[in-house]
C-alpha cells in the first residue's frame, strides 16, 4: 500500500498543471496529475491495466515530454510528488521496452 498511497492523495486541484512549464507550452502533454494517477494504479498489485495505460503514459505526449523541472511537486498542496511519479514511470517504461527488445518472445 505504501507504493501507491502517496499518489492517491491527489485532490484534482490542477495546481500541478498551472505550475508545469511543459503543459504551458504543449497542451497535448498528458500532464503531471494524469501520469501520477496512472502511476498510482500501476503500483497497485490488484490492478491489471498497466499495459492499457502504457500507450498513453509512455508516448511522446506522456511521461517522455516531462523535462523534470519539478514545479508540479512544489505546487502540490497534498505532497503527491507528480514529478517523482513521472520519473519513476520513465524508468518502468524504459525497463519494459529494453526487456521486450533484448529478451526472446515468451521469456519476459
Amino acid at each position: 500500500m505504501d507504493e501507491y498511497k502517496k499518489y492517491s492523495m491527489c485532490i484534482n486541484c490542477m495546481l500541478c498543471y498551472a505550475a508545469c512549464p511543459v503543459y504551458a507550452l504543449d497542451p497535448l502533454f498528458v500532464g503531471p496529475a494524469a501520469i501520477a494517477l496512472g502511476q498510482r494504479y500501476n503500483r497497485d498489485s490488484r490492478d491489471e491495466g498497466a499495459e492499457d495505460r502504457r500507450d498513453v503514459l509512455a508516448s511522446a505526449e506522456g511521461a517522455w515530454a516531462c523535462t523534470y523541472v519539478g514545479e508540479c511537486s512544489v505546487a502540490c498542496p497534498k505532497g503527491v510528488d507528480p514529478a517523482g511519479a513521472i520519473q519513476r514511470y520513465k524508468l518502468t517504461a524504459a525497463t519494459k521496452s529494453l526487456k521486450e527488445f533484448l529478451l526472446p518472445r515468451g521469456a519476459r
